[in-house]
């Protein structure tokens, strides 16, 4: 598929005739629309699933990209608020998804494990945090959660209804641009990175934005050049999420092994063991997927010279 066709693959709806306004319109209503509907939906919930956290962070993550992508010509006014309520629940959210993430790691490694290799006790410990802020996260629902929505809603409402000075510029045009920027820097980050723990997330954020860039932005670049970075990009945010979580499960698990150590030390408790199995498979992990992501480096920064 190139530019001069009529469809687009990401954003059907979108055709070389949408002008600029009536597409970041319809992009960001249906942003906000979509995280209306799963707050909606958990308002008739009493818990929160995993995979009910999950569609929260990424239809809210989805909705902050669109709103930086277009902050040059949605107005402030509109689409500030919006931004920060959106980052304020997704923060609530992330450390529930965490814990999430832990407890399915160490329960799986726990049921593939002979028993004197499993670590019920960490297991029970994760669940218990997990709670915890399961809790907390529910307590912001129930006094945000509707309100978000309706304050969602109300403002897509508001951007379809506002008026815009006329221009020719053409989505895809504008697109073509904006995309070509935010590739550039892209490829800046690639041959810039470092692999601390701190830099590894900006750059997964990157590949996020840069990903949820491409399915905004139609057909900006040829198909047959687009397609296989947005698959590469969705490897690479896998990779990158496994690594994130590895070192969320390694730093967590020290502080468990380090209170149980004291409570030996306390009690002259002896049955403890000294190293525990679970995270010397974390580390062991982390490794492997590192050296995944260096080669995913190599061969994504291919993909992005055009």
């Amino acid at each position: 598929m190139t530019n001069n066709e009529q469809s687009n693959p990401w954003q059907p709806q979108i055709t070389n005739e949408t002008s600029l306004n009536d597409g970041f319109k319809y992009i960001l209503s249906t942003r906000l629309h979509t995280l209306a509907k799963i707050l909606n939906k958990q308002n008739i919930n009493n818990d929160l699933s995993p995979k009910l956290v999950h569609s929260l962070r990424v239809a809210s993550r989805k909705l902050i990209t669109a709103i930086k992508l277009f902050k040059q010509v949605a107005t402030k006014k509109i689409a500030g608020k919006p931004h920060d309520r959106t980052k304020d629940l997704m923060d609530h959210f992330g450390p529930i998804r965490n814990w999430d993430v832990f407890y399915n790691a160490c329960n799986n490694y726990n049921n593939k494990s002979t028993p004197e290799m499993q670590d019920l006790f960490l297991q029970g410990v994760i669940w218990a945090i997990r709670n915890r802020f399961e809790k907390k996260a529910l307590l912001f629902l129930r006094l945000k959660a509707e309100k978000l929505e309706s304050r969602l809603l109300k403002t897509a409402t508001k951007i379809y209804t506002t008026k815009d000075e006329s221009t020719s510029t053409s989505f895809f045009e504008w697109s073509r641009i904006s995309l070509m920027k935010i590739l550039d820097d892209f490829k800046t980050s690639i041959s810039t990175i470092d692999y601390s723990k701190k830099e590894l997330h900006a750059f997964r954020l990157k590949i996020k934005f840069v990903r949820y860039g491409l399915e905004i932005m139609g057909d900006a670049i040829p198909l047959e050049k687009s397609f296989p970075l947005h698959e590469a990009l969705k490897k690479g945010q896998t990779i990158l999420g496994t690594i994130n979580d590895l070192h969320f499960q390694i730093e967590q698990t020290f502080i468990v092994q380090s209170s149980l150590k004291n409570q030996k030390e306390t009690f002259f408790l002896t049955d403890f063991p000294e190293e525990n199995s679970f995270l010397k498979h974390c580390q062991q992990m982390l490794e492997t997927n590192m050296e995944l992501f260096k080669s995913w480096l190599i061969s994504t920064a291919v993909l992005i010279e055009f």
